[in-house]
């Protein structure tokens, strides 16, 4: 292996080349090459055969928002193709008449944005046509931290040649990389930038394509499938110039056509990539909200390390840039002036090879370092670790560029605080497994850590009692350290108080102030519970303790033995906070939509902030509890303004009031009045609407999203808390955007859901009120601008189905059995088999469908171990109906996968010819599949459920199976 020592960039020529050359097996004219100059479409040419190969993207055929084309930007020369690192791939039939054995070469432009972690040990391909179990075909990609590597197969060695690790493909900028095999040296070697940074030794023998295989750009032939849903081992950024030559490069000319290339560029530079995040990728979606803090593309978790330096405030959140799902976990980052309008900035942490956190960064927080500026703390993970994860810190470039927006940071190597086995604490020691999310702050001139843990004992193996979560205390002088461990600041017992779980997440300490601002000597202490198993009440709460700090003693003595819950929803998870300027504590929290991996995928993107809130100690001695003051900026133009007036008054002037994108607050009198109910996100009929309702005699608040979507893959439900009224008022405040909704009761709790509508016309209110004669005191209503300064594009919506059709008898296994169904053959099937359960006990939900047919939610599911398991056998059969409405039938599948043995179909009855089916992808949980077989409107068809597969995975899941059936 050798290193590159520089040199210039600048595409390739490919221009004939002479004889002499020819004979010496150098490179010749392609035999493949793409330029992705297209500025539209979903086509990429080919340019020596001039074929049109398609490009699969996740919005060709979107489900959410309006049809797009991929990204396109500015490439070296011309147009350059953007890889979203999840979605986008070329397909091509092959590398045109190459022939391998006298040498072949691959070179490319790439601006990666962002590395894959190496899933499964596999690169991510930039363009490949390999099978690498029958070690044939080749492979140009990257491994962990931009590391170029090169494969090639022999039929009997598939080897590959890896570019010195001080030479990747850097993110953010052009990288030109080739890649070559010269049979006559028996090598493989690799170029970046002209120059030689990696060879390999090859057999004696000639390597094999795989003719078989296709050929795809930006996506492995054998990628890994994450959570049945995504696939792994995908390239994320700009791409230019591809082409695929036979003949093999030499050291000297590669570097030769380096410089002639620079001298042809304008100005003989290389343009600087534009691989910034465009949020309009999103217009239209019809969920994705727009005045709430959520990064530009893919997942997000929570929003954490909220802090205030030099007139701006910065968030840093959870983010894993290469696609809409868990995983290679890096630090996004956002700045505003007033915590409500945002502005993104490059991406703050990435796992580095030289870094605490090499496999993820994950949550923290910050505080200000004087004059240096604020430094992060960042939970570190590294799987050669006995125990995985400790703390580090990372230090902007302030001082050295006086940039306010931080846009640049830099990992320490040394960590900040561990876990070693055995640390003392309380009852047992800490979990040393667990010790995650630091929250630091400074005080009289001595620094604290937090670090979420739990308390165990262990016998040297494995943990032999679990006693509770907790928060590990630590104390030093200067952020670097040296740091003093103190000892648990407070835990739960987990046989008097199981809320809190078996360890504590993002544990958050903060003072409360009183309502004017003053101090109360009293903190709040927030965590987010966690269970190593899976538990029902897992990623869905946030519990605290209102409290003293003893910081000398650092621990923390609650007023209530008992936690109480923070937010009366489901979505309200992950707190971290700070204290403002003003001497506010402020709180930030991860609204997680909890929707499936399926309809992440299909959204392109998953999870939003809340709303930041403040929280303070009232006089009463409760928590109180409002949206930042801050959030009326957002206001638009205002829509209703109603006063001192009936419920059924106030209801009529609404009537011209609608929106998706709204804040509202009212002041509600009682008199009498058993039930108050605001609808939101309505329908005129009511087909489809939210209620939020506060009952007056059980002092309860509640939403019921039970007839909030038609969707039947929307979960749906009702959650709600006690609360008292405000002075004999009901105070109530909701910031509705798109499918965010968040409701603040009184001052003193919060609610935070999630609603799906179908409907475009889903965006009405009404007000009601059951007995007495409640007096609205005051109704405010305004449209919301958007917290980005891209412009609110209008949700789309697609047009209703047809509706003069019947469905499939017991299409969803509604009646609890198999009315309606036949069982063909075998034992695998029976009315055991139908359940309402909503996990499968040792890992996540089904996310069977939820009706109004079938509230309860039952649905097939294929494993049974009392016939059998996975090794029965057999074949279920609907009722035969003809075809009707648009023809499309859709269904939910989940289980084994196994196309030829396992599956649903549907089949036509009169020659048993199967129309379509679907196979599960090796996971409980359900995604929906969709058959347009609106060619066979007429025909008479059955839908067969086939189980003949046996061992792991040898078992089908199936509900909520519509069929458009003609009225006869």
């Amino acid at each position: 292996m050798s290193a590159a020592i520089g040199g210039a960039v600048a595409p390739l020529s490919f221009t004939a080349t002479p004889a002499a050359a020819e004979e010496q097996r150098g490179p010749q004219p392609p035999t493949a090459r793409w330029d992705f100059d297209e500025r539209t479409g979903t086509l990429t040419r080919e340019a020596v055969s001039g074929s049109a190969d398609p490009i699969d993207y996740v919005f060709d055929d979107a489900r959410y928002k309006p049809d797009s084309d991929p990204v396109r930007r500015r490439g070296v020369r011309g147009r350059a193709l953007y890889f979203d690192g999840y979605s986008t791939v070329v397909t091509a039939d092959g590398p045109g008449k190459l022939d391998p054995a006298g040498g072949m070469t691959v070179d490319v432009w790439i601006a990666p944005y962002a590395y894959e972690h190496g899933i499964d040990g596999k690169p991510q391909a930039l363009v490949n046509q390999h099978d690498p179990d029958a070690k044939t075909g080749f492979l140009l990609g990257l491994r962990r931290f931009g590391q170029i590597v090169f494969r090639l197969g022999f039929g009997t060695d598939l080897i590959e040649v890896g570019g010195a690790q001080d030479q990747p493909a850097a993110k953010g900028r052009w990288t030109h990389v080739a890649a070559t095999y010269d049979p006559a040296a028996r090598q493989l070697r690799l170029y970046r930038d002209g120059r030689p940074i990696g060879t390999a030794t090859t057999p004696d023998r000639p390597p094999h394509l795989a003719a078989a295989e296709p050929l795809l750009i930006g996506r492995h032939n054998r990628p890994t499938l994450i959570n049945g849903e995504f696939h792994a081992n995908m390239y994320m950024g700009l791409m230019d110039s591809l082409v695929i030559r036979p003949g093999a490069l030499d050291d000297a000319t590669a570097h030769k056509e380096h410089a002639e290339q620079v001298e042809a560029l304008p100005g003989r530079l290389v343009p600087r990539p534009d691989v910034t995040l465009d949020r309009t990728r999103f217009d239209g979606d019809r969920h994705r909200p727009q005045f709430h803090l959520l990064p530009p593309w893919h997942w997000m978790n929570e929003p954490h390390a909220p802090v205030y330096f030099k007139g701006k405030y910065h968030i840093f959140y959870q983010h894993d840039p290469l696609g809409p799902y868990w995983g290679q976990i890096h630090w996004g980052h956002a700045v505003s002036t007033d915590m409500v309008h945002w502005r993104d900035m490059p991406i703050a942490l990435a796992p580095a090879a030289d870094s605490v956190g090499p496999d993820g960064c994950w949550s923290g927080s910050a505080y200000v370092d004087g004059d240096r500026g604020p430094v992060l703390f960042f939970t570190g993970g590294d799987d050669r670790l006995p125990y995985r994860q400790r703390t580090g810190t990372a230090v902007s470039s302030y001082q050295a560029d006086g940039d306010t927006d931080l846009p640049t940071w830099t990992m320490r190597s040394e960590p900040v605080t561990e876990a070693p086995a055995g640390l003392p604490a309380g009852p047992g020691t800490a979990w040393a497994e667990n010790f995650r999310d630091p929250f630091v702050w400074e005080e009289d001139g001595v620094w604290y850590q937090l670090v979420g843990s739990g308390i165990v004992d262990y016998n040297g193996t494995q943990v032999t009692r679990k006693y509770g979560g907790t928060a590990l205390v630590h104390t030093a002088r200067r952020p670097e350290g040296p740091w003093t461990y103190r000892g648990p600041l407070h835990w739960n017992d987990l046989t008097a108080v199981p809320e809190p779980g078996e360890a504590w997440e993002l544990p958050v300490l903060l003072p409360l102030p009183g309502p004017k601002g003053g101090r109360t000597g009293k903190h709040i202490l927030l965590v987010s519970p966690w269970w190593e198993a899976f538990h029902p009440n897992a990623v869905k709460h946030t519990y605290y303790w209102i409290g003293t700090f003893d910081k000398d003693a650092c621990r923390f003595v609650p007023d209530h033995e008992k936690p109480r819950e923070f937010d009366f929803g489901e979505h309200f998870t992950g707190p971290s906070g700070f204290v403002t300027p003003d001497g506010r504590s402020v709180l930030f929290s991860i609204a997680q939509d909890r929707r499936s991996e399926q309809q992440h995928a299909q959204s392109g993107w998953a999870h939003n902030a809340g709303m930041p809130v403040s929280v303070s100690l009232r006089q009463d001695g409760r928590l109180g509890v409002e949206p930042i003051t801050e959030a009326s900026g957002l206001r638009g133009r205002r829509l209703a303004g109603i006063r001192q007036t009936s419920v059924e008054e106030a209801n009529r002037q609404l009537a011209g009031v609608s929106g998706d994108l709204l804040d509202i607050s009212t002041v509600i009198e009682p008199r009498g009045a058993r039930k108050i109910t605001l609808a939101v996100r309505a329908c005129a009929d009511g087909t489809e609407e939210t209620l939020l309702s506060y009952d007056t005699a059980e002092r309860r608040f509640w939403i019921d999203r039970g007839s909030s979507s038609l969707d039947p893959d929307v979960r749906k439900g009702v959650h709600g808390g006690t609360v008292d009224l405000d002075g004999g008022k009901l105070r109530l405040r909701v910031l509705l955007d798109r499918s965010m909704l968040e409701a603040y009761i009184n001052g003193t709790n919060s609610l935070t859901s999630r609603v799906y509508p179908t409907r475009e016309d889903a965006i009405g209110l009404r007000l009601t009120a059951e007995g007495g004669a409640a007096q609205v005191l005051e109704l405010d209503v305004w449209r919301m601008n958007g917290a980005y300064d891209t412009a609110v594009a209008p949700a789309a919506y697609d047009p209703p189905r047809p509706a003069d059709v019947d469905a499939l008898p017991n299409h969803d296994f509604a009646s609890g059995d198999l009315t309606g169904w036949t069982v063909v053959s075998g034992t695998t099937f029976s009315d055991a088999n139908v359940t309402t359960r909503p996990d499968w006990g040792w890992g996540g939900p089904f996310c069977q469908a939820e009706t109004d047919e079938d509230p309860a939610g039952h649905h097939l599911w294929g494993f049974n171990p009392n016939a059998g398991g996975d090794d029965a056998t057999g074949v279920l059969r609907s009722a035969t109906v003809v075809l009707g409405g648009d023809g499309v039938v859709d269904l939910l599948v989940a289980g084994g996968h196994d196309p030829d043995r396992l599956y649903a179909a549907v089949v036509r009855a009169g020659d048993g010819k199967v129309l379509a089916k679907a196979t599960g992808r090796g996971v409980e949980q359900y995604r929906r599949v969709v058959f347009d077989l609106s060619a066979h409107l007429g025909e008479r068809i059955y839908v067969e459920i086939a189980d003949r597969s046996t061992g792991g995975w040898g078992h089908i899941n199936v509900d909520d199976v519509n069929v458009p059936v003609r009225r006869e």
